[in-house]
């Protein structure tokens, strides 16, 4: 049992120095620092680690600690400018390994975690290139462009200190000066002096330059006037030139509005004629095209009435001329067969009518005999009898005065035959 219990003791504090011992071996950098780890499985150079940890194997591995803090290298040296002037210069360089694993891999086998090694280099290869390039520039060169000196100085010292890895964050010059103090002081006296002499010269040539400038804006005033004025002489006529235009075209404008107003009128009368002509053809021509119409369709009526009585009176005459006709015809036939006995009884018969005719003026007349002298009224009434024998001796060829006479002569039983030849006519006449 104690056997048993002391294997198991063993092997737990086996167990716990082993975790210790692996736990020492743990490497973490801080925040301004980094570590290279060389060894099996590094690699030739090794491999940086910054803000990580990492274990570092006994015998195998080293860990080399590198500071990542900035350091300050403080400078005062003597050299001489390239003019001879001895200069005293003083500055201050701000450095630091650089934070890329390239740079940390330079510098770390250099410096490790020694800052000190780290400002004595740069104070040496500073000061090296400073005294270099004051040999380059002459005392007033510096002393006037102290900055050219400082762009110059870091410009080379940065690829000096890149090479070991190293970082210029700052470089400045804090104070110039020759051994003795006087050169500066004469030059700065001779410095002031010209730039007091350039400043009253640029004062003078300010000054000129104003004045010429007032003049130059006095005459640009004046010249300015005087366009003005000259405008405003050429807006006057354009002005009064425009008036009278106007007033010269005022009566064409004015007659050309009045044959517009006179057209808009003759344009509204036409509308308004239009209209009328729409209405009078609305309210009288198409009521009195129907009322002609109709009058037309009623005259034609009438016209067929008038005609249809027309005719018929036409056919009634034409019946009644050709029933005369025929009598006519009778009367003729019976009258050719009459001798002149016959034909002179049938104008005795009808000769008391034709001396009544020719005797009516003489019914009303006072008719009275002087002596064997007829009056004017009773000779009048036999013309007309004589001319009236006359005139039916024209119209039918019987000479009724003759007949007489031959009647007169004649037997009595001719005359009786006559007679009966006459009343035979008179009966076909009725």
């Amino acid at each position: 049992m104690g056997t048993v219990l002391g294997a198991v003791v063993a092997i737990v504090v086996l167990l716990v120095l082993i975790v210790v011992l692996l736990l020492s071996r743990y490497r973490v950098p801080g925040a301004e620092e980094a570590f290279i780890v060389t060894g099996t499985g590094k690699g030739h150079q090794g491999k940086v680690y910054r803000g990580t940890g990492t274990f570092v194997l006994p015998v195998v591995q080293r860990a080399t600690r590198v500071q990542l803090s900035s350091v300050k290298a403080d400078l005062d040296t003597s050299t001489p400018a390239n003019d001879g002037i001895e200069l005293k210069v003083r500055g201050v360089a701000v450095v630091k390994v650089g934070d890329t694993p390239e740079a940390i891999l330079k510098a770390g086998p250099r410096f490790g975690d020694d800052l000190g090694r780290v400002k004595s280099l740069v104070t040496e290869q500073l000061s090296g290139e400073l005294r270099s390039i004051v040999g380059t520039m002459t005392a007033k060169s510096i002393l006037v462009d102290r900055q050219q000196l400082v762009d110059q100085v870091a410009q080379s010292i940065k690829e000096i200190l890149g090479n070991q890895g190293l970082l210029l964050d700052s470089f400045s010059i804090n104070d110039v000066q020759d051994s003795d103090g006087q050169y500066f002081s004469d030059l700065a006296a001779r410095e002031r002096s010209d730039q007091a002499a350039i400043a009253a010269k640029s004062r003078a040539e300010a000054h000129r330059v104003a004045e010429e400038s007032r003049i130059a804006n006095e005459q640009a005033v004046i010249e300015k006037q005087r366009e003005l004025d000259i405008e405003r002489e050429a807006a006057r006529q354009a002005t009064d030139r425009a008036a009278a235009e106007a007033d010269a075209v005022r009566p064409l404008v004015e007659a050309e509005r009045r044959r517009i107003q006179v057209e808009k009128d003759n344009e509204v009368a036409e509308q308004n004629a239009r209209l009328r002509d729409t209405q009078l053809d609305a309210e009288v021509r198409r009521p009195a095209e129907a009322e002609l119409y109709a009058a037309q369709q009623r005259a034609e009526a009438r016209k067929a009435e008038i005609v249809a009585e027309a005719e018929a009176k036409a056919e009634g005459i034409r019946i009644t001329g050709e029933a005369e006709a025929q009598a006519l015809e009778k009367r003729a036939e019976a009258l050719g067969k009459l001798d002149n006995v016959g034909q002179l009884e049938l104008v005795l018969s009808k000769l008391p009518d034709i001396v009544h005719a020719a005797s009516g003026p003489l019914a009303d007349a006072n008719i009275t005999l002087v002596g064997d002298s007829v009056s004017p009224l009773a000779r009048g009434a036999g013309s007309s009898l004589v001319s009236t024998l006359e005139l039916i001796q024209g119209a039918t060829g019987i000479d009724v005065a003759a007949m007489l006479a031959d009647l007169g002569s004649r037997t009595p039983d001719s005359a009786a035959s006559d007679s009966a030849a006459v009343d035979s006519a008179a009966v076909t006449e009725k």
